[in-house]
């Protein structure tokens, strides 16, 4: 599977006039590395599902969520509630189980302040209220256009990664503010704002699936009339989630995702037809970075 990826990471980057390399570590234009801080491993089904966490779009969420898997809290609870074509939610410790500690309750962080220079968005379209949809390190983002950092105290613009397939977003209550350790991974999109009936601005979006989407979706979903509500004894679990930089060497994956921002990627998006402005775009239905992972050798 590395070899295939690889392979065509460098047709890819020929095609765009850029000299082919042995590895995604040769090449940082084009592959970016993850930090293993930023990596959760989960395993679902006995299989390994790579989670990116992105503390720049969600710190504080971040930071709590590495504390529950360090204290080995989301471990082997159940996948509660989940909808055929929606989501998978899961990781409730405390009103339930009576898991300890009791964490407290987060502040929303639905949105973030965009740096364009050190955050720089592949843009792909506009919405119809003008803001820019585009790719920030793989993920779909909608904004401000960067030219409002320019006029704004702090030069920020204001953005939001979408739900689309594979995000990792965070569960609540009504209250903005009250999310804890309940989270869902999106099976398939739920884009938009909150009166088409999407999830985008109104959830605390901090990771993305790199891998193991088919996991995912193979998670046992609950009847649709009952909510996709599943008992404990019935519904699948999370076996165990821990974040890479806590494995031992000989068993720590190395994973590279390939730069949305890169010329590479550039080639790719390039051969897409991108409807006119006036058309709807389906952002989630563009092309993914590709991922690369490394193991150790037994």
């Amino acid at each position: 599977m590395l070899r295939k990826l690889v392979m065509s990471a460098c047709a890819l980057a020929l095609a765009a006039g850029v000299p082919a390399f042995a590895g995604p570590a040769d090449d940082p234009a084009n592959w970016r590395k993850i930090d293993p801080e930023n990596l959760l491993v989960m395993t679902i089904k006995e299989q390994q599902v790579l989670v990116e966490l992105r503390p720049d779009f969600a710190p504080k969420h971040v930071e709590q969520i590495r504390k529950i898997v360090r204290d080995g809290n989301w471990d082997k609870l159940p996948f509660h509630r989940v909808i055929d074509d929606f989501m998978a939610q899961g990781g409730e410790t405390y009103a339930i189980y009576q898991i300890y500690p009791h964490y407290g309750t987060l502040k929303a962080e639905f949105t973030f302040g965009r740096k364009p220079k050190t955050q720089p968005v592949k843009i792909v379209g506009k919405t119809a209220t003008g803001d820019q949809l585009g790719y920030l390190d793989g993920f779909m983002v909608q904004g401000q256009p960067d030219a409002v950092a320019a006029i704004s105290d702090p030069p920020v613009a204001k953005t939001w990664a979408l739900h689309c397939s594979g995000i990792a977003s965070m569960a609540r209550t009504s209250d903005p503010n009250s999310a804890e350790t309940q989270f869902f991974l999106m099976r398939h999109p739920r884009v938009g704002p909150k009166e088409d009936g999407g999830l985008d601005a109104e959830y605390t979006i901090w990771g993305r699936a790199l891998t193991g989407i088919e996991a995912i979706r193979s998670i046992k979903a609950g009847v649709e009339a009952e909510n996709g509500v599943l008992s404990p004894g019935v519904a699948d679990k999370l076996s165990k989630v821990v974040v890479a930089a806590d494995m031992k060497p000989h068993l720590k994956p190395t994973v590279y995702v390939e730069r949305t921002d890169g010329p590479a990627f550039a080639a790719k998006l390039a051969a897409v037809t991108v409807p006119a402005p006036s058309t709807p775009l389906d952002a989630c239905g563009l092309p993914s970075p590709e991922v690369v992972v490394e193991r150790p050798n037994p």
